[in-house]
């Protein structure tokens, strides 16, 4: 949220004085990892014997539960969620790029979309959505993945609608309304990662992450750079309007996503998070 304000105001005097500040930032970072106490390891689990376990064992046990995670309905139906949850911030990078070419808005003025999103995130995820949470909980004794299913739902169709009003934008003031819309939905990566969880062994939960993480990987080689050919491709044509191609693809693939995470049902499903193989 600082760092996009910062930014927006001293890159017009000099790019180096963003860049130098960043550049310190992650200085006093890792200075601050370094003087971090380590944790401590319960004297109980010192005195547990550990028997070794060959390497072939542990590879073929990973690989197991890996595929009997993703053979779940369920899992395989949060797939699309994880794959286009890594649009967000290439979509907000193109708005930049987006906002310079048709409304002559200037690259360093762009940045504070950075800022709009991180203030409206702020504001859902840490003071309204875990009070109105907790409440619904304790009122209505709704069961904790009911909500999360509900929550991803949400953001995945607030994203979908945010990026059709970024594109659908006639002038420059209407984009913070649609950047508003659009980064209300950036909850669906942590709201479909608890929801996952309710369906793995909490013992396979480190290969599920590791496995999520490599396949947002994946999708971040095709989406920035698909996005930027998109963008290019756009610019090609004389009617302004469809400059803002990139973001009716990705409401597109939003609306997938949405349509996916509608087949997601945890009416008949048992919880295995907390389960220990």
């Amino acid at each position: 949220m600082v760092a996009s304000f910062v930014a927006s105001l001293t890159t017009d005097i000099s790019p180096w004085i963003p860049c130098a500040l960043s550049m310190a930032s992650a200085i006093l970072c890792l200075a601050l990892l370094a003087i971090m106490p380590t944790s401590k390891i319960p004297d109980e689990d010192l005195a547990l014997p550990r028997s070794p376990q060959p390497e072939s064992t542990i590879k073929t046990t990973a690989l197991a539960r890996l595929f009997e995670t993703f053979s779940n309905r369920n899992t395989i139906f949060t797939i699309p969620i994880f794959l286009v949850g890594i649009l967000r911030y290439a979509t907000l990078s193109m708005l930049i790029q987006y906002a310079h070419v048709r409304f002559q808005l200037k690259i360093s003025t762009g940045a504070t979309f950075y800022t709009e999103t991180a203030i409206v995130n702020i504001f859902l995820f840490l003071f309204l959505i875990p009070q109105v949470t907790a409440y619904i909980r304790e009122r209505y004794k709704i069961r904790p993945q009911v909500i999360d299913l509900f929550l991803v739902r949400m953001s995945v169709s607030l994203m979908c609608i945010g990026a059709l009003a970024i594109g659908l934008a006639s002038t420059s003031k209407l984009l913070p309304l649609g950047v508003a819309i659009f980064a209300s939905g950036f909850g669906s990566r942590v709201s479909a990662l608890s929801l996952i969880s309710y369906w793995i062994p909490a013992s396979s939960k480190a290969t599920i992450y590791a496995a999520i993480t490599v396949l947002e990987s994946l999708g971040h080689a095709v989406g920035d750079p698909g996005m930027q050919h998109i963008f290019a491709a756009a610019l090609k044509f004389e009617n302004v309007f469809w400059l803002a191609l990139p973001f009716f693809v990705v409401s597109g693939c939003y609306f997938l996503a949405a349509l996916s995470a509608s087949c997601i049902s945890v009416e008949n499903e048992e919880g295995k998070g907390d389960r220990e193989d």
